[in-house]
């Protein structure tokens, strides 16, 4: 069986260590402070800076996301070593990655007619994204070949979540992000909106006047993902992401675990530049996504 190697764009929000663990190629997106000058996420813009700046200026940053030929070079850098290919990309709901990246796997193909290349539209982002990542590695780990590893990965996507409270809606109204939010626009825009990721698009899950009710209710709507959809949470791997709410993680994090005291927790992570730059900061939330071996 051929090995392969495993690429993501970089919504993924993987620390640098969990990216060396996992063995995982990353293609980061290209961020903006100013409209004008485009620098890779990560590798040349840190999240301190990232932060600092959006913050203290109140900026409205852009990204960019990878190209083809960012694409192209980093699948030919697999295959030419005789490597096949799995790559995953933001829900194309919000960036045209994927498109990128299976206008790359196209052009390839024509040259490596005997390699494997998947690109697959996670449906998801930043933590869920880094979720299921961990579990292609985990599959790569226990020796499961590349098509049963896409399989496998296409029957994750609906089952995973993301259950988000941000600041405001301020950047996703900005960004032309809200959809099916605009109940919640105008004179609303002063209240904590709670968001969900589901099926690879944002949905509106309600609005609460505090960050603590809103902590409560994501937990809430958590217990009732499992209830309603006959689903068992110790069939999950969950992790807390925040932008720079650092503050309310402990206490949101306990809270989480005495809800599913059997439950698998990944160290919380931070919410990189691609995503709070449609968010904005003071995004706090849950991720789960199903373990390979229950779907």
């Amino acid at each position: 069986m051929r090995t392969f190697d495993i690429i993501s764009d970089g919504s993924c929000d993987l620390t640098i260590e969990q990216i060396k663990e996992y063995g995982i190629k990353i293609i980061p997106f290209y961020v903006s402070l100013d409209g004008t000058n485009y620098f890779k996420e990560i590798e040349e813009l840190s999240l301190d800076v990232f932060y600092e700046k959006m913050l203290a200026e109140d900026l409205f940053p852009r990204t960019s996301l990878p190209s083809i030929q960012d694409y192209i070079d980093i699948f030919k850098s697999s295959l030419d070593e005789g490597k096949d290919v799995i790559c995953f990309t933001i829900t194309n709901t919000l960036s045209g990655s994927y498109q990128s990246a299976l206008s790359a796997k196209q052009i390839l193909e024509e040259t490596y007619t005997d390699s494997r290349i998947h690109v697959v539209n996670s449906f998801h982002a930043t933590g869920s994204l880094a979720l299921m990542l961990r579990e292609v590695n985990r599959m790569r780990t226990d020796a499961v070949d590349i098509d049963t590893v896409y399989d496998k990965v296409i029957k994750m996507r609906p089952v995973g979540r993301i259950m988000f409270m941000v600041g405001s809606l301020k950047h996703l109204e900005h960004g032309g992000r809200i959809g099916k939010m605009t109940f919640v626009a105008g004179n609303l825009l002063s209240l904590k909106p709670l968001i969900e990721l589901s099926d690879g698009e944002i949905h509106a899950a309600g609005v609460v006047r505090s960050r603590k009710k809103g902590l409560q209710k994501l937990i809430d709507k958590s217990i009732a993902y499992f209830k309603n959809n006959g689903e068992d949470y110790k069939d999950y791997t969950f992790v807390v992401g925040t932008t720079n709410n650092w503050e309310e993680v402990p206490g949101f994090e306990k809270d989480l675990k005495e809800a599913f005291p059997e439950a698998e927790f990944l160290s919380p992570f931070q919410i990189g530049a691609t995503i709070s730059s449609h968010t904005g900061p003071y995004t706090t939330g849950i991720c789960f996504v199903k373990k390979y071996e229950k779907l």
